[in-house]
């Protein structure tokens, strides 16, 4: 901003200032905040995945943007509208990916083996969710750290360690690129085909990396920024060979989930480390090649709603099941934990760890808890590759090469 001003003529200069001296909670004039409003509701419901955040700053009829937006045509129908409305715009306003400050490289890989996602750019802050090696991503903005984009939309802050920037004919190179998938829950990559050698990282289950050869009971990896190791083939496989092996139906969906029996929960997880409600639903099927929507909010409306039975009768092994605030009159139901329906009553979810429930009251696992704040269901496998939102990497644009 500062070496914008400097080319500034006078007379704007003079009202920037004016801009600045007002900025503050005011409240918005009534035309622009509907304006906002209607904008924001239609670009970005879901700031998890939409931006459209903007700060205004009045003088008279003279108004500065600032912040960001994720959307060229929410940006487009701002100034538009505030034009229509007599307003003169002095556009601060940023709009993501920052093609220019980010020199070309508005896509990336993850590098580390989960990668931490948090609200802002900074360790104390809140985390959101994470992503594993080797996921493509989208990089939005850079701030000492940056603001990526992964492949099930959410928008959250990773540390610059956590993150390769490339462009997008560099991420083209890295999907064309046969690659290694980690499929034990733990592990490391060494820096020669043994394990008494050097570790270089710790890897987990559905991490990717590329594959460079093999040597004896090992395969040789590089890594997004270029390292270079060598994992165990008793931990690993190619990808074409594990993508045609895999199965990805209920049972095999369910026996995956049961390998994760004690592991912690963890507010925003979603790897063999630890994992939340919604993460551990988005890391068993992750572990099959499937991509859901990362919260239990937002994986409750897809697939197939369903209003449970009294009995149960109607679910299937497989199904979603989702717990909250049952609807009133005056208020709508709201979504805040999810498991997956194993049948005979049961149900695997992350609640302090990952653990099976019951809703029958002779069994011994019976959850009073969770059966007084069942709401539905969703039936989502059905829908892999059939609905937005529920899709295969191989379908998955981010893991795709733009011819």
């Amino acid at each position: 901003m500062k070496k914008l001003i400097l080319f500034l003529p006078f007379w704007l200069i003079s009202v920037f200032g004016a801009f600045a001296s007002e900025t503050g909670d005011r409240l918005l004039p009534a035309d622009v905040a509907q304006l906002n409003d209607s904008l924001k509701q239609r670009f970005a419901p879901d700031r998890r995945t939409d931006l459209f955040d903007v700060d205004y700053s009045f003088s008279g009829r003279n108004v500065m943007l600032r912040g960001v937006t994720t959307s060229a045509t929410a940006k487009e129908g701002l100034l538009d509208g505030l034009a229509r409305r007599g307003y003169r715009v002095m556009d601060c306003l940023q709009l993501l990916p920052d093609e220019a400050a980010l020199e070309g490289k508005t896509y990336g890989i993850l590098n580390v083996s989960v990668a931490n996602l948090r609200v802002s750019p900074d360790f104390s802050s809140e985390m959101m969710t994470q992503g594993l090696m080797g996921m493509p991503v989208r990089v939005l903005q850079h701030d000492g750290w940056y603001r990526i984009q992964t492949s099930d939309r959410y928008i959250a802050w990773v540390h610059r360690v956590g993150v390769h920037p490339v462009t997008r004919e560099e991420l083209d190179a890295w999907n064309r690129a046969e690659k290694i998938v980690v499929t034990s829950h733990y592990g490391f990559v060494y820096s020669q085909p043994k394990e008494s050698s050097q570790t270089v990282s710790d890897v987990v289950a559905g991490n990717r990396l590329k594959w460079a050869g093999t040597k004896g009971a090992f395969y040789k990896v590089v890594y997004p920024d270029g390292r270079e190791g060598y994992i165990s083939k008793s931990i690993s496989m190619p990808e074409k060979r594990w993508r045609a092996g895999l199965k990805q139906d209920a049972a095999s969906i369910i026996a995956t989930a049961h390998t994760l029996m004690g592991v912690p929960y963890l507010w925003a997880g979603t790897s063999s480390k630890g994992v939340d409600c919604s993460g551990f639903m988005r890391t068993v099927l992750f572990m099959h090649d499937i991509i859901i929507p990362r919260d239990a909010s937002q994986q409750a409306y897809v697939g197939e709603h369903i209003d449970i039975a009294p009995d149960f009768s109607n679910l299937q092994p497989g199904d979603l099941l989702f717990f909250g605030r049952k609807a009133t009159p005056e208020r709508k139901e709201r979504v805040v934990h999810v498991g997956m329906y194993i049948g005979n009553r049961r149900f695997i979810h992350s609640q302090g760890d990952v653990r099976v429930g019951s809703f029958s009251p002779d069994d011994v696992l019976f959850d009073a808890y969770n059966l007084d704040r069942l709401l539905f269901a969703a039936r989502v496998l059905p829908y892999i590759n059939k609905q937005e939102g529920l899709n295969t990497t191989d379908k998955n644009p981010f893991y795709n090469v733009i011819e």
